[in-house]
């Protein structure tokens, strides 16, 4: 299952996320292993305080390595070394990360502070593990004299030629729990394609929503040719999650914390959440992949979406009290994954999205820019009688707004063409409990 990918230089790589079971006491062993590393992750964050108390500035990574060694040298027993190495470079990127928000004016953002119960395990291609000689399982290695946890060997593919990725391509590893799943998975990193380029000066124009995620315009010599992704099947996973938490959650209320049925309860509270994260992930990687490959379809080099950044957050608090959303919007613009989605259709493109004002895009008539007010998912302009998709209408301001500068007419001689698609689980009936879908929540 595709999960994320990342560029580095003329490669892009991809992360693999592979269901595990462990034997008893391979599930211990990773499991401690897992509360020392955030043991480890603890001290360096009392370390990296101390250090800027004491000297105002940053501690480089061989001064952290220095303290760790001379102070808590029982942390680093039961790790392999790149497994350290994974944490101070995950404390030194948290701290960049940190540097560079607070560089472009983002005041907000907060210096690495909380202490962690638990942090993932990391392993390095050819030293923190590597195929047993036989090849059918994989060895994670916990460091000299340590035994090594040994995992069946996954089945990874290229998802667009769906030809095998031999191991010897395989990057680095992260071995995972997840706590409402209650289960270990691999996470493996391996190469795949980069995705064509398409011509720099044919702009794509995203209009993006709530109930249609995704609406993509781009223009042809004929033509504006539209796409609206519909996204009724996340929102009816969001709305069937939402009921049964806010049911347990009664329930819950009225049991001891700890208790049998209080424990009974809260499992499947878990439960819950992890088959609708599962499926709307799925979702998300529907409507990007459809989208991108319209995009390539059309041979479009240049992503431009509506800036909705930040419309998600704080909406009650932000708001006056006459504009105020009700609630139940308020709920659904929290739990929109936007941003998700932005990223993974970079991902799959190789385009960065950029960003441009929005406003009255949806109600500005294309065709003669008079404002009007629809109702429901259509557009009617009084003036001129233009009718099309409201989400549509939204994309076609925008690609006239980032070609020009400014709404302007659109060519009225060309024609255009909506085609309507569904984020749909590409999963069969069958096969949904198998792979968590929450049946009862769409085709």
């Amino acid at each position: 299952m595709r999960r994320s990918t990342r560029t580095q230089g003329d490669e892009t790589w991809r992360v693999a996320v592979i269901p595990v079971r462990l034997s008893g006491a391979d599930h211990r062993k990773a499991h401690e292993a897992c509360h020392k590393a955030a043991l480890l992750w603890n001290f360096l964050l009392a370390e990296m305080r101390a250090y800027w108390d004491e000297h105002g500035s940053d501690p480089s990574d061989k001064e952290l390595r220095h303290r760790l060694y001379e102070k808590r040298p029982d942390l680093r027993d039961g790790l392999h070394a790149h497994t350290i190495q994974g944490v101070l470079d995950g404390m030194n990127d948290a701290v960049a990360t940190y540097r560079e928000n607070r560089r472009q004016g983002n005041m907000d953002v907060h210096a690495p502070h909380r202490a962690k119960n638990y942090r993932p395990l990391d392993f390095t291609s050819g030293y923190g593990w590597r195929p047993t000689n036989d090849g059918e399982r994989v060895a994670l290695s916990f460091g000299r004299n340590h035994r090594r946890i040994l995992v069946r060997m996954p089945n990874i593919s290229d998802p667009k030629t769906n030809a095998p990725v031999p191991v010897e391509r395989w990057g680095a590893m992260r071995l995972c729990w997840d706590r409402n799943k209650r289960q270990w998975s691999l996470h493996v990193s391996v190469p795949t394609s980069r995705p064509p380029q398409g011509n720099p000066n044919n702009i794509a124009a995203i209009d993006e929503g709530v109930i249609n995620p995704m609406a993509v315009a781009v223009e042809t010599d004929d033509a504006y040719e539209i796409l609206v992704v519909n996204g009724r099947h996340a929102r009816a996973v969001k709305h069937y999650r939402n009921t049964r938490i806010a049911s347990l959650q009664e329930r819950l209320a009225r049991c001891v914390k700890e208790s049998k049925r209080w424990c009974k309860l809260d499992a499947k509270r878990r439960r819950i959440e992890a088959e609708a994260a599962d499926a709307l992930r799925n979702a998300d990687h529907q409507t990007t992949r459809k989208v991108a490959d319209f995009l390539q379809e059309h041979d479009a080099g240049r992503i431009v979406a509506g800036d909705v950044r930040g419309i998600e957050q704080n909406t009650r608090k932000n708001e006056t009290r006459r504009v105020r959303n009700r609630k139940d919007q308020r709920r659904r613009l929290s739990q929109w994954s936007r941003g998700r989605q932005e990223s993974l259709l970079s991902h799959k493109t190789g385009m960065p999205v950029e960003h441009i004002d929005e406003s009255w895009s949806s109600k500005t008539c294309p065709a003669c820019q008079t404002r009007n007010h629809p109702n429901g998912r259509g557009y009617h302009c009084r003036n001129c009688g233009f009718t099309c998709n409201r989400d549509a209408v939204g994309a076609i301001n925008i690609l006239i707004r980032a070609k020009n500068g400014s709404y302007q007419p659109m060519d009225t001689n060309k024609k255009v063409h909506v085609k309507y698609l569904r984020a749909t689980p590409i999963f069969q009936p069958e096969e949904r409990r198998e792979h968590g879908v929450i049946p009862g929540t769409g085709a």
